[in-house]
């Protein structure tokens, strides 16, 4: 694991985006799962550490808090959870 960067996790009810110092870390939306190399090594390495190009599930939000623990040692919290998945965890209590 990386030593964690100064990131800043911020989300409107349906992405979630972790910037970094300079550039977007991840982002997490209804159509995929976009964890970033940083700008430096894109050229030579390519932009994705791990991208995926579907609809998400409540199980791709679990992988996405994962990875990006993994890959840059930052917690997404689930107060950033997307408000679709809160609303069927509600409907089922």
């Amino acid at each position: 694991m990386r030593e964690a960067p100064a990131a800043l996790v911020q989300s409107d009810g349906v992405t979630v985006w972790v910037n970094g110092p300079a550039f977007c870390m991840g982002r997490f939306g209804r159509n995929g799962i976009d964890i970033h190399r940083a700008p430096g090594s894109q050229l030579e390495l390519g932009e994705c550490l791990f991208c995926t190009h579907a609809p998400t599930t409540e199980e791709d939000w679990e992988t996405f808090k994962t990875k990006m623990n993994e890959l840059y040692g930052v917690t997404v919290s689930d107060k950033h959870r997307p408000d679709r998945f809160n609303r069927r965890r509600n409907a089922h209590q």
